[in-house]
Formats: structure tokens, sequence, C-alpha cells
């Protein structure tokens, strides 16, 4: 039968795994937005720009300064 201190190394070691599961959840959730937006708004145009020529496909972005 296991005693107090290792019932609670076995509770404290699962409960850091599920904090650090968690958290790759949540950087990788998030890396997925970041590529998702940056290939949809900056490279995927830039890209299909350069297969196909058509210039009308590129974004239209009026900086006003």
């Amino acid at each position: 039968m296991m005693d107090q201190t290792t019932l609670a190394v076995f509770f404290g070691l699962m409960i850091m795994g599920m904090a650090l599961f968690s958290l790759v959840g949540v950087i990788a959730y998030y890396s997925f937005i970041g590529l998702k937006y940056v290939w949809l708004k900056r490279l995927g145009p830039a890209v299909y720009y350069l297969i196909t020529g058509d210039a009308k496909s590129l974004p239209n972005r009026k900086v006003v300064i």
C-alpha cells in the first residue's frame, strides 16, 4: 500500500502534468491562430499573385498618414 508521501508526490506530478499539457495546448492553439492570420492576410494573396499574376486579387490597403 502507498504511504502518504507517495500519494502526495503522485498527485503533485499528476497536477503538474495536466498543467503542462494545458499550457502546450494553449500555445498550439494561439500559434495556429497566428499562422492562420499571417497566411490568409499576408502570404496567401502574395502567393496567389505570384502564381496567377492577378493584381486585382491583392488586398487593397490604403494607408492614411
